[in-house]
């Protein structure tokens, strides 16, 4: 991937499938705690009665004794669910991988702590993605490049396979690297970890406490400050007469029209430069090619921007560099979606779904969206298809203060 599209996707603003890794429950880490305890900080909710009715309990009472046997299920869960806590710490042992020496980077990296793995945990009968918030910081090993050959031949000698033996607490809800996406994406924090060799010898110990005290023993990233946040140099809260003339200047005729029936109610009119430029049209000489740009802004009856989406086509390039630039310059998400070829990330509060250009999700004030370009009449021969990137910034403070 050329410098240049990544140079361009910071001025505008499909992952690879990584594979989980293979977890091995120890006496450290009792499953349905777990998922006890991630429901209990994210309140996401847990249907006791759809958990108790699957149990084994459930299943073995005859149909006369079932409603009983659900209740005395349901009674049992919501005792378990009730003292569940943050802080409680976990131990379990995983299957891992070091990678094959990075000349340029000089260093060697652990597989389970690079972007888009996680560790799988089954209970109630679910799937739950754990993921480390700190991970990246103990992704790396550092090594000299004399040592590193040594180092390399005892791998090769292994089979580069390691046992991973990780001490945990859980913090929270979702992949702040937005690499892991789906239902009920555990986010943990590493205290402490080691890796094995199949004779149970210390391969390498990752200085874990170095990462969470450098990030802050137990805490959230840091929020987005949406007061500073831009998409492509834009912010919202300015005058629409200043936008208008930037718009005017950088993309072309800036127009302004009235809001779509299925906007936000509180917006008095919307202001739009080359709005359908991005796509290809029936009577059309040229169908849009990449570099083509599109913006659409949302103004209040004050004539102040509340809401900008950005839209522009870039040449073919992967979904993994998208996250990369992105995490990169808004920090740890708060959300992330991925369906087919479209991947989307967000930042920031949640806002109400008609501020949204997609409400699928993330449903967050600052969200960005990366496709695969459908649009068949511009395709080619069986040229690759151009990528669509949507930078959406809505006002979330202003908005939480018009919904009806």
């Amino acid at each position: 991937m050329t410098s240049r599209i990544r140079a361009l996707l910071f001025a505008t603003i499909a992952l690879t499938g990584a594979l989980p890794a293979a977890a091995r429950q120890g006496d450290g880490m009792d499953p349905v705690q777990v998922a006890l305890v991630y429901h209990k900080l994210s309140g996401e909710p847990l249907d006791l009665r759809v958990v108790a009715e699957a149990s084994e309990a459930v299943r073995r009472a005859s149909n006369f004794d079932k409603p009983d046997a659900i209740k005395a299920e349901v009674a049992r869960l919501q005792a378990l669910l009730a003292p569940a806590v943050g802080g409680q710490e976990f131990t379990a042992s995983i299957n891992d991988r070091i990678s094959e020496f990075d000349h340029q980077r000089g260093e060697f990296s652990i597989t389970l702590f690079t972007p888009g793995y996680y560790m799988p945990v089954q209970a109630f009968g679910l799937e739950y993605q754990v993921v480390f918030a700190n991970a990246e910081r103990l992704r790396a090993i550092p090594m000299a490049r004399d040592s590193a050959r040594d180092f390399d031949l005892q791998l090769n000698g292994r089979g580069r396979n390691v046992l991973n033996e990780i001490r945990f607490r859980i913090i929270g809800k979702g992949d702040p690297a937005g690499a892991v996406t789906g239902a009920r994406v555990v986010r943990a924090e590493i205290l402490s970890a080691r890796l094995l060799d199949r004779e149970g010898r210390v391969v390498y110990a990752p200085r874990a406490a170095a990462a969470v005290a450098e990030a802050g023993a137990g805490s959230a990233p840091a929020a987005l400050d949406l007061s500073r946040a831009d998409v492509a140099g834009f912010r919202v809260g300015v005058k629409v007469k200043d936008l208008e003339a930037t718009l005017t200047r950088l993309v072309g005729p800036a127009t302004r029209r009235a809001p779509g029936k299925s906007d936000f109610p509180a917006f008095a009119g919307a202001l739009g430069a080359n709005e359908d430029g991005c796509y290809t049209s029936i009577g059309r000489r040229e169908s849009p090619g990449p570099g083509a740009v599109c913006v659409t802004a949302f103004f209040d009856g004050d004539d102040v921007v509340r809401s900008i989406r950005i839209e522009r086509l870039f040449p073919w390039f992967d979904g993994e560099v998208f996250r990369k630039t992105l995490t990169g310059r808004y920090g740890a998400v708060a959300g992330a979606k991925s369906a087919g070829d479209h991947y989307a990330l967000g930042w920031g509060p949640e806002v109400d779904q008609s501020l949204l250009y997609d409400r699928s999700g993330p449903h967050t004030a600052l969200t960005a969206h990366y496709s695969t370009d459908q649009d068949f009449m511009g395709r080619s021969g069986n040229a690759l298809p151009r990528i669509r990137v949507v930078l959406q910034l809505v006002d979330a403070a202003w908005a939480s203060t018009h919904l009806k």
